[in-house]
């Protein structure tokens, strides 16, 4: 073989001994050769970063692309514009909480394995910048779950999830900030003062993954991960313009992600195209003996990449049959009201246009389930952490509440150890506006588990919305049939993720089923984006996907939001950034976002767990 240094010097021998002669033929005139296209960060994807990597693609001097300098212009980016108020609605976007101090040197890393493979290797994610909802355990960067209780939080281990992403080459740029203890859906937390909407800074961005939502949508980073119990994965990406996956149970590993209750949480990407989604799905995805969750679905029958499904003509949406939902449980409007009903009536026009055939569902005896297990949960996380070599200041929910259990040798999962401050609640840092919920959580019996009965419930909810999907009925309960006088099977379901119409977030959490959000447009009447959620059978993912894609080719509603820079940010560095806005926050501490009765509280814990 002849080796890699020497290979130049022989193809300048080749040439040299042609242009004597040497050849069979003198050489043609040479054919020109076309410029290549500029490389440009906003609005980029996994597949223009690799061509840019190849020289596809060229910075506006001409030189190739680097994943040091990609990492760079992110970090410059989130700079320019992550703090500075917007025109849009005069506040800050604020998504990014924190910079990864190592991220440049993991950048410099992923260079010198692209140098030594010739190429991305097998890493499909080759340096993709990826932010990082702040639940998400990293060996490298705290997690705080948005939390001044939880500074110091240092795991010893990544998350299952987040070790798939590296492992495919993602590079971990940041955390993204979140609503604290992923409680609340308005991007509000102890840490990040208010996450804002890119697109109009006075709307919300929605939550919990409420920084992942905006960094996104404001091109701060390639992708990003939020994690769903009710719809803090599918409403951000519904008003930030993105592509949102909720999973199956199952399909993402639950471990290293801290968990609000493990009935109905979902780690899952956020990206701009669904391609990003697919492809960082493939990395997070996968069986994981600490999540027993991921063996209902073994990996002989998980698919070899999520991308393909991506083949229009195989997977599209011509020949699906997709069921608007019309009723669901109490809700009447579950697809949506106002402008955002309008565009998913629009967007389902669109998809009969494309061939499928479309029925209106009606599932009323849908209701609301969870397994009420928060305290059980957190403190399993604690188990977990520290076995693996976390180290943190906190040990359990919260210490007082085991003493008041009565037998601190029977304590769930050994938390007998955690006293006094160690618990989260006896701080006394927990944000203003959530301490009240999260008392409300020390309250649960530590030791209590999900009943076999709640998980039958989930179970039963399941097995009911499958059975409607197979064999299709109307509002009267009679069969819907095909032309061929067969009974129709539906592929997927088709609702609004967000607010508008009700309450409909329920659906995919009580069901622990699949969802799909892809963008429909944009709501002038707020200035956001608008999504549509696709939902599919358990673990039937690929089928959404196929029909999310196609969608999204025919109709490219994705689009950047406009937004101002801030003339302070050419100084700016990675230490700065970071204690800046965390100066930023603790003066933001003093004064309560609102003020709320308990019994809002307790309504709103409710509705989160489904209790």
């Amino acid at each position: 073989m002849t080796p890699v240094f020497a290979r130049p010097l022989l193809a300048l021998a080749t040439a040299a001994l042609i242009s004597c002669g040497g050849g069979s033929s003198a050489p043609g005139p040479a054919s020109p050769t076309p410029d290549p296209e500029l490389f440009v960060l906003e609005e980029t994807t996994v597949d223009q970063i690799h061509a840019a990597f190849r020289g596809e693609l060229v910075l506006e001097d001409g030189s190739p692309l680097t994943c040091e300098t990609l990492t760079t212009m992110y970090i410059e980016r989130i700079y320019t514009y992550n703090d500075a108020p917007q025109q849009s609605g005069g506040l800050p976007i604020r998504g990014v909480l924190a910079i990864n101090p190592l991220a440049v040197a993991q950048a410099q890393a992923l260079d010198a394995l692209y140098a030594r493979d010739g190429g991305v290797g097998e890493r499909y994610l080759h340096c993709m910048p990826v932010l990082l909802k702040d639940n998400y355990d990293t060996f490298d960067y705290p997690s705080t779950q948005g939390s001044y209780s939880m500074l110091g939080h240092q795991a010893g281990v990544d998350a299952n999830s987040v070790a798939g992403l590296r492992e495919a080459g993602a590079l971990i740029l940041g955390k993204a900030n979140q609503d604290e203890f992923a409680f609340f859906t308005t991007g509000f937390s102890n840490r990040a003062i208010q996450v804002s909407n890119p697109y109009n800074t006075a709307e919300s961005p929605a939550g919990s993954s409420s920084g992942t939502g905006a960094s996104i949508a404001a091109n701060f980073a390639l992708g990003g991960t939020g994690s769903d119990t009710c719809q803090s994965i599918r409403h951000p990406s519904s008003v930030n313009g993105l592509v949102g996956i909720r999973p199956s149970l199952g399909v993402i590993s639950q471990h290293g992600i801290f968990p609000l209750t493990h009935a109905r949480d979902t780690g899952g990407p956020m990206t701009r195209t669904v391609k990003d989604a697919a492809l960082m799905l493939d990395a997070m995805s996968g069986v994981d003996p600490r999540d027993p969750k991921t063996l209902w679905y073994p990996a002989e029958l998980r698919p070899t990449t999520y991308t393909q499904y991506l083949d229009r003509d195989l997977h599209g949406v011509t020949g699906k049959n997709l069921g608007v939902i019309r009723e669901l449980g109490s809700n009447t409007s579950p697809a949506g009201t106002g402008s955002q009903g309008a565009l998913i009536d629009a967007a389902v026009e669109k998809l009969r246009s494309m061939g499928a055939n479309i029925y209106d569902v009606y599932l009323p005896d849908f209701a609301s389930t969870g397994g009420g297990s928060r305290h059980y949960d957190m403190n399993e996380y604690f188990t977990t952490f520290e076995a693996e070599g976390g180290n943190s200041p906190r040990a359990c929910v919260s210490s007082t509440a085991i003493d008041l259990s009565g037998d601190r040798d029977n304590v769930a999962h050994g938390r007998a150890n955690c006293t006094d401050i160690q618990g989260i609640v006896e701080t006394g840092r927990v944000g203003p506006r959530t301490a009240a919920l999260f008392a409300l959580v020390a309250a649960d019996d530590p030791n209590l588990a999900p009943t076999d009965e709640q998980l039958q419930a989930i179970v039963d909810v399941r097995d009911y919305t499958t059975r409607t999907m197979d064999a299709l009925v109307d509002e009267n309960g009679e069969p819907v049939v095909d032309d061929n006088g067969e009974q129709v099977r539906l592929d997927a379901l088709l609702l609004s993720p967000g607010p508008t119409g009700g309450r409909t977030c329920d659906f995919g959490s009580s069901t622990q089923m699949g969802s799909i959000v892809v963008p429909v447009g944009f709501d002038e009447d707020v200035g956001v984006p608008r999504g549509m959620e696709i939902f599919v059978r358990q673990f039937d993912e690929g089928t959404g996907l196929g029909i999310a894609y196609d969608y999204e080719q025919a109709t490219l509603h994705r689009a950047p939001p406009l937004l101002t820079p801030s003339p302070l940010s050419g100084e700016e560095t990675i230490a700065g950034f970071n204690a800046r806005v965390q100066q930023a926050i603790m003066d933001a501490t003093s004064a309560a976002p609102e003020s709320l009765p308990v019994e809002a509280y307790e309504q709103a814990l409710r509705d989160i767990t489904g209790l």
